[in-house]
């Protein structure tokens, strides 16, 4: 379940750099961000490395790089990040983030310094910039997290939800549904999950996060097809393309529990692997989980075609042997 956070880290990058000394055209920038949400790494790295004076925003994307690469020094990066701008509430809230995905990283038994870490930064970002409801809506689950929710962080959650009705609407509705997850609001959630599906359908990260709501809640019928909702939205801005793609997966994922339609995720995942072709780790999952779903409504022909294609890409060699295994029962 992906609630509140992905394994894809999920940032909203404004990126203003430079390869002459002046700031670059709005195409360049979006060429930078493509890279890195499309998983360019390899390009998003030769060109970091060409910009000759980089500011703070270009500072974060580098270490972001550092983070979904795993380099061995991506803390240090990210400590040394924090401590140039420590009075930035840009850095603070993306620092939040990168220590959450070091921690997902992490196979320490003990991972709570790294979530006390990501909290403590998201905190403080809204402090720094408390009318930034990007910020209020990350601190307030932060918040419900550091100082327990059913005392002193539920009564400033709730305060930072009520902020945020008057201030964002959008931005509310997330807040929101993170409050009515942790205070286990069933009837309140269902309402403002039918609220979502009429006002924001096109939105796909509140969309995706009204399916992981129903979720929660053991809803998953209804989880399975607000996913595939999710997956058939068709326009979204570059940085919310991890969160498209986690909808999709989050469809097939449940389908493959017994929950919702499997011809429906089967279709959300063919548009997904349609979309995203870069030829990594994470498309051998989605062709994993398409195959898996094909044999499952006895369409092996697709099936067998699905594990070969992703047996060529995957490098790991457990999954290589599941691929092994699951094509030997198909072809017996």
């Amino acid at each position: 379940m992906f609630n509140g956070f992905s394994r894809l880290l999920t940032i909203v990058l404004t990126v203003s750099l430079s390869g002459t000394g002046s700031a670059t055209t709005d195409s360049s920038h979006q060429e930078l961000e493509q890279a890195y949400y499309q998983r360019h790494y390899q390009l998003l790295a030769r060109k970091i490395q060409e910009i000759p004076s980089k500011d703070v925003r270009v500072e974060i994307l580098e270490v972001a790089l550092a983070v979904v690469t795993k380099q061995k020094n991506r803390e240090a990066q990210l400590e040394a990040l924090i401590k140039r701008h420590s009075n930035s509430a840009q850095v603070r809230y993306f620092a939040g983030k990168l220590w959450y995905q070091i921690k997902e990283q992490s196979s320490l038994f003990n991972k709570l310094g790294l979530v006390e870490k990501s909290n403590d930064n998201f905190i403080l970002a809204a402090k720094l910039e408390p009318d930034n409801p990007q910020y209020l809506v990350a601190a307030a689950k932060a918040i419900a997290v550091t100082s327990g929710f059913w005392g002193s962080g539920k009564k400033e959650s709730k305060a930072i939800v009520d902020k945020l009705a008057n201030l964002d609407k959008r931005y509310y509705h997330l807040a929101l549904m993170d409050y009515l997850q942790n205070t286990q609001n069933k009837e309140q959630a269902i309402k403002t999950v039918v609220t979502v599906q009429t006002e924001y359908k096109n939105d796909v990260e509140l969309m995706n996060r009204a399916a992981n709501l129903l979720w929660t809640f053991s809803e998953k019928d209804q989880s399975q097809q607000l996913f595939v909702e999710s997956c058939k939205v068709k326009s979204m801005t570059i940085e919310q393309l991890p969160i498209w793609q986690e909808a999709c997966m989050s469809s097939a994922n449940l389908a493959l529990q017994g929950h919702g339609d499997k011809k429906n995720a089967i279709k959300a995942l063919a548009r997904l692997l349609s979309v995203d072709q870069v030829k990594d780790e994470q498309y051998v999952d989605y062709l994993t989980a398409y195959a898996q779903l094909n044999a499952e409504i006895a369409e092996i022909p697709t099936a067998v075609t699905s594990y070969q294609q992703a047996l060529k890409i995957a490098v790991d060699h457990s999954t290589q042997n599941s691929i092994n295994k699951a094509l030997k029962k198909l072809t017996k």
